[in-house]
């Protein structure tokens, strides 16, 4: 899994620090709430969490009502993105449909697919510091509850009010 974080770490380069670097920054992807391409540039400067997500993944949808939930309860101090991934844009779409997120879903392009590489299962979750640097990684459904905690330690805020039961 450490080649995860170093593969991360690469796409969050600055671009130009090595030849070959690839900067998730320098991509546009396809948004899924509606027919704009998203610059990820305009996500530099704000603690992120990515999140792989995939149709028919029901952890996923678990994963994404979480994230809806600290967006809220966490005052917008951090910016969850949702990337859609092995589907086709129609099958994205529903799948977006369904988990209805309040935050950015954007469709993976087959550029990033590919240096990627196979993802080890969904939701997979990346913690990235608002001066883009790769915190940690996470791999699977995690409750908000258990989500929050790790949140305010990796970013260094404290979210307004602590959540009731959560799933």
């Amino acid at each position: 899994m450490r080649a995860w974080l170093a593969l991360i770490t690469l796409l969050f380069a600055p671009a130009g620090a090595t030849e070959a670097a690839i900067s998730l920054y320098d991509f546009e992807l396809r948004s899924l709430a509606g027919p704009e391409r998203i610059n990820l540039q305009q996500f530099k400067g704000k603690p992120s969490l990515i999140v792989l997500v995939e149709p028919d993944c029901p952890w996923c949808f678990r994963q994404v009502r979480a994230l809806n939930r600290l967006t809220s309860e966490c005052s917008q101090q951090f910016q969850p993105i949702a990337l859609g991934i092995n589907g086709s844009r129609k099958a994205l779409l529903a799948e977006y449909r369904k988990l209805r997120p309040e935050f950015p879903m954007l469709q993976a392009s087959t550029q990033l697919q590919q240096v990627l590489g196979e993802t080890p299962g969904t939701p997979f979750s990346f913690l990235i510091a608002s001066s883009g640097e790769p915190l940690n990684w996470l791999r699977g459904y995690v409750s908000d509850k258990k989500l929050q905690p790790i949140l305010e330690r990796s970013f260094d805020f404290k979210c307004e009010s602590a959540l009731g039961t959560a799933s």
